[in-house]
């Protein structure tokens, strides 16, 4: 990948916090970062969220680029560890949603795994009421209605970015209620053992 020209210069200004040298990291380097991301992932919103987490990443912590020697490698290097992480987080997801998918399959005819499976609809239908109204409409429409990214954003008339921080906010929060109800589940279920 060609380094941008004054690279050094630029680089000390979006330490100093000026957001047009920022800009010209960004538009400089995000194609080529969008294209590593993709060719790891295949898919291109997960793409685009790696690419604009790494670069979150880079103004949260402008103050120490001084101390990084390669720039360009230091990018790849976040984007290519945003990438794994996200194959095996959606790896680890699809495992545990394989599982209660069987076991629901397997018990499907008790009463017990129903008023399980009843309760977990409920809590999860409970945490989506909760989430703030932009949030609970893009999840909505992403979810239940399957519209991508931008077709939410034409709809709503958001930008697309938006869109994907409004999602990207309401899967978080229901990964942590889903995540606490797993975890309660297991506890009582190990308790009644």
């Amino acid at each position: 990948m060609k380094i941008l020209q004054n690279e050094p210069e630029i680089l000390r200004l979006v330490s100093e916090g000026n957001e047009l040298a920022f800009r010209k990291v960004f538009n400089h380097y995000s194609s080529s970062l969008y294209n590593y991301s993709f060719r790891i992932t295949d898919d291109e919103e997960l793409s685009e969220e790696i690419v604009m987490d790494a670069f979150l990443k880079v103004w949260c912590n402008r103050q120490s680029l001084n101390e990084i020697i390669h720039f360009n490698s230091y990018l790849y290097t976040l984007v290519k560890n945003n990438a794994f992480n996200a194959i095996k987080r959606r790896a680890h997801e699809a495992v545990i949603i394989n599982k209660l998918s069987l076991s629901n399959s397997e018990y499907h005819n008790t009463t017990e795994e129903t008023v399980i499976y009843n309760e977990y609809q409920h809590i999860l239908s409970q945490a989506v009421d909760q989430l703030p109204p932009q949030q609970r409409i893009v999840f909505s429409m992403s979810r239940d209605e399957g519209m991508k990214y931008e077709e939410i954003a034409n709809h709503l008339n958001l930008s697309k970015n938006t869109v994907k921080a409004h999602l990207k906010k309401a899967l978080s929060t229901l990964r942590l209620v889903v995540s606490n109800y797993l975890v309660l589940s297991i506890y009582i279920f190990f308790s009644i053992l």
